[in-house]
């Protein structure tokens, strides 16, 4: 093999298909860490070159497991009174099921994130589907309240795989301009997964018991595991490993020392709180995100004042509330596909027209009303759902329009960071899916509470406030994203 064609094969710089000239512009300048070497854009086996077919599929399986951790972790709610019952806890902790899930989530990233990187997405999701199905049939059998709960933990834990690693795989094998619809069929999924939890749960726990609600969630979880187990490799860097193996083994590099692999796994495990703490693009985006994440699952515990306590409804009618949340997703869903495509194309060609990469703030323009609608729904929510007076689509229209704000945001904030980070993304999104897991796990615990004693006014339009004060987060990126990129160590280098 030519040196030529050796420098073919170990392209360092970010693979894309979509402009070769804006190949040249991205190349990581020398102050940044070392790229890992991974496939070149026209080398026939890239993900990337996939028929969109295997494309939709591969993006499908993945989102059905996405879409059952995300049912499993808010179907648990319908079964807390009978949980209280059977085990004989108060309402605080028969709730840790929740919360103990959620930190799962947040735990599980900073190794699943890390560990894809080095040896790749498909061995990373059959080690985590196995321990993921493994314990949440070990919930649905569990004898006592302390075994449940430690269980529910290790699953988040092996589940969190799904939410962290997905969008990065689906950032291995689509284009700039493929991107923003498959990563929002991750978004209906993530989002929409804690929507319908508490629907179906609803009449499964009223009709068949908790045991079956746990085993409902177990079975789903392993089904779309098994789907995931089948998927192939996505990653760059394990690609073109297994391509040299295969024709030119002489060009690897020599195999590591099981202490040089300890400590490349523990410099990779720390690298998503580097990036936390270092990285303002990380930092801010997870914030944001995070605050939404948390306001979200706060909701399905101050639910249950509204519909069961003040309006007085059934279980099963509260149920059907969820279905403002999930069709707020479902309608965003379609903004995304439709407009959100067509604003990302229109800014792309503006900056190709300058002779400069597509820059990742062209995917922020459905946030900006994303920023908005969150605050005003949940005020909306606030003066309407206490009041008897008022009829109930006021409250549901107030979850419609929070969930549709929140799907525009989450699905601009995903790609951005993918766009920025690249061959580390999985990295990127640990940090973010860990602060997201703290702020999801903490409001539970204190949500119910705080809507009672600040009443449900007080309390949203308190949560309402602080949706205000992150409102220009998305507008300040459009503006000063290019000068935190250029001081970044690891985000990719786009000439502006």
């Amino acid at each position: 093999m030519s040196q030529a064609d050796l420098e073919t094969k170990m392209d360092t710089r970010p693979s894309s298909t979509d402009d070769k000239s804006s190949q040249e512009l991205a190349k990581p300048v020398a102050s940044r860490p070392q790229q890992q070497a991974t496939l070149a854009p026209d080398d026939p086996e890239n993900p990337r070159l996939w028929p969109m077919g295997k494309k939709v599929l591969t993006t499908v399986t993945l989102c059905f497991w996405v879409l059952s951790f995300n049912y499993g972790s808010t179907a648990y709610v319908a079964s807390i009174p009978d949980l209280q019952t059977r085990f004989n806890i108060s309402e605080e902790v028969a709730v840790l099921g929740v919360s103990l899930m959620i930190f799962g989530l947040g735990a599980g990233p900073l190794l699943w994130g890390p560990l894809s990187e080095i040896i790749g997405r498909q061995k990373v999701y059959r080690i985590a589907a196995l321990g993921y199905t493994a314990f949440s049939i070990g919930v649905a059998f569990s004898e006592n309240i302390g075994t449940l709960i430690v269980l529910r933990f290790l699953a988040g834990f092996f589940g969190s795989a799904s939410i962290n690693n997905v969008p990065a795989s689906i950032g291995d094998y689509t284009t700039l301009h493929e991107r923003l619809r498959l990563t929002a069929v991750y978004a209906l999924c993530a989002f929409g997964g804690p929507s319908i939890g508490p629907l179906v749960s609803a009449f499964v726990d009223v009709d068949a018991g908790y045991r079956w609600n746990l085993r409902v969630i177990a079975i789903f979880c392993g089904v779309t595991s098994i789907g995931v187990a089948f998927l192939p490799e996505t990653a760059g860097p394990q690609l073109l490993e297994r391509k040299l193996k295969r024709e030119n083994p002489e060009l690897l590099p020599p195999k590591k020392s099981t202490g040089e692999n300890i400590s490349a796994l523990v410099t990779s495990m720390s690298r998503p709180i580097v990036f936390l703490f270092t990285e303002p693009v990380v930092m801010i985006v997870s914030l944001y995100l995070s605050i939404l994440f948390g306001i979200l699952f706060g909701f399905f515990e101050a639910f249950t004042v509204v519909w069961l306590e003040i309006r007085d409804w059934t279980p099963t009618s509260f149920g059907l509330t969820y279905i403002g949340l999930g069709l707020g997703f479902f309608f965003g869903l379609g903004l995304v596909g439709s407009q959100g495509q067509k604003q990302y194309e229109k800014r792309a060609a503006a900056d190709k027209a300058r002779g400069i990469p597509v820059q990742p703030e062209a995917r922020l323009t459905l946030a900006y009303i994303g920023a908005f609608l969150c605050p005003a729904a949940l005020f909306i929510f606030a003066w309407t759902a206490p009041f008897h007076q008022v009829h109930w689509i006021g409250p549901i229209i107030g979850e419609f329009l929070f969930s549709f704000g929140m799907i525009l945001i989450f699905t601009a904030f995903i790609p951005f960071l993918i766009d920025n980070y690249q061959l580390t993304a999985a990295s990127a999104l640990a940090a973010g899916t860990a602060g997201r897991a703290i702020f999801g796990g903490v409001f539970p615990l204190f949500s119910i509470q705080m809507y009672h004693k600040l009443t449900v006014q007080g309390a949203t339009s308190l949560l309402a406030g602080l949706m205000c004060v992150c409102a220009p987060i998305p507008f300040l990126f459009n503006k000063y994203g290019r000068t935190l990129r250029a001081k970044s160590k690891w985000a990719v280098a786009q000439e502006a």
